[in-house]
């Protein structure tokens, strides 16, 4: 199948992530991939890296930008793709208007919680949870327009869980550095630890917009020589090597691929029970705690810290559902059944 891949962001986040990784699982399956994304996406090289990839750019000014939209019509129109899959709203919006005039079906995969408003003129909706589905069907979109199918990771899961390297776990976090990922109350939480004398080291990975704000908190609570910011993550596997115990401390998250990059490295998991953790994992394959709660969270850091057997058990769940659930491979098959299913109803 020709497929082409849209996305129009120049930064990098989960959902760009998700972009470049189904981007690349395609082309591993034999698929005839087109890109079409922003000249200045941060990740455009490693995309070019790969000679069976199409890679088009446009540097649309705002929403309103015709002539990034007649570019992007151009590309399809040479292209000929049997389907459309758009990311984010301002990808969605401009690919909407054109598809429905060049009768490809159009694909949205939701990665949040969307403002319809930017989705028009869309055949299917693929939301990464029921909770967003739920969400969709109260705005008034058709259920039968809709595909639950949750993101994936490309990394290879571990043949079994290691075992914990020492007597002092090396408690280990990453992600973007803004509010809602709730890396304060993880230092918050740590602080409590320490404060009853315990031994800690915290590794964090990550940049943003908050990480000054991070390093300031560090040194107003005296953790700098037990906490470590060690940047922006490029190899996952590489980083989580570090650590021994994987927290996710966010606020909100819709879905959280951080998790499912630890499920497949067979790390044990605590993590906020927020929207998209609570639909992956349960208190048989990770520690949950309520989000922005430092004490529960210093609480869980504990138990788990205690636990060695528990953790075990936990992330030899979470591997093993894992790799019937969230492996590439299962995922990425049921997307080509939803476009080729789609391409087949729209050309009769």
């Amino acid at each position: 199948m020709r497929i082409t891949q849209l996305m129009l962001s120049k930064g990098f986040g989960g959902a760009e992530r998700y972009f470049v990784d189904l981007t690349l699982a395609l082309d591993e399956a034999g698929q005839e991939v087109q890109v079409i994304c922003n000249k200045h996406f941060k990740q455009i090289d490693q995309l070019r890296q790969v000679p069976s990839i199409r890679v088009d750019t446009v540097a649309p000014l705002g929403w309103w930008d015709v002539l990034a939209r007649r570019k992007i019509r151009a590309y399809l129109i040479d292209f000929q793709p049997v389907v459309v899959q758009a990311h984010l709203a301002r990808g969605a919006y401009m690919a909407g208007k054109i598809c429905k005039e060049s009768g490809i079906p159009l694909i949205v995969k939701m990665h949040n919680y969307v403002d319809l408003k930017y989705y028009r003129n869309v055949d299917c909706f693929i939301p990464t949870t029921i909770d967003q589905q739920n969400y969709l069907i109260k705005q008034g979109i058709d259920a039968g327009k809709i595909s639950v199918t949750p993101n994936f990771s490309s990394i290879t899961p571990a043949n079994r869980v290691e075992t914990t390297r020492s007597n002092d776990p090396c408690i280990f976090s990453y992600g973007r550095f803004v509010k809602k990922k709730g890396f304060d109350v993880l230092l918050l939480a740590v602080k409590r630890l320490i404060e009853t004398g315990r031994k800690i080291n915290l590794y964090i990975g990550g940049d943003g917009p908050e990480l000054n704000n991070l390093r300031k908190l560090c040194s107003q609570l005296g953790l700098e020589d037990f906490v470590t910011f060690t940047g922006w993550v490029d190899d996952i596997r590489v980083f989580a090597d570090k650590g021994d115990i994987f927290v996710l401390p966010s606020l909100d998250e819709p879905f959280g691929i951080a998790v499912l990059e630890m499920m497949a490295l067979g790390k044990p998991i605590i993590a906020t029970r927020t929207k998209g953790p609570v639909e992956i994992l349960d208190d048989d394959m990770a520690y949950l705690v309520d989000p922005g709660n430092e004490s529960a969270l210093a609480d869980a850091l504990v138990l788990a810290l205690g636990d060695a057997s528990g953790r075990l058990q936990k992330a030899e769940k979470a591997l093993y559902v894992f790799r019937e659930k969230y492996s590439k491979e299962v995922v990425v098959t049921k997307l080509l059944d939803l476009y080729l299913n789609l391409a087949n109803r729209k050309s009769n």
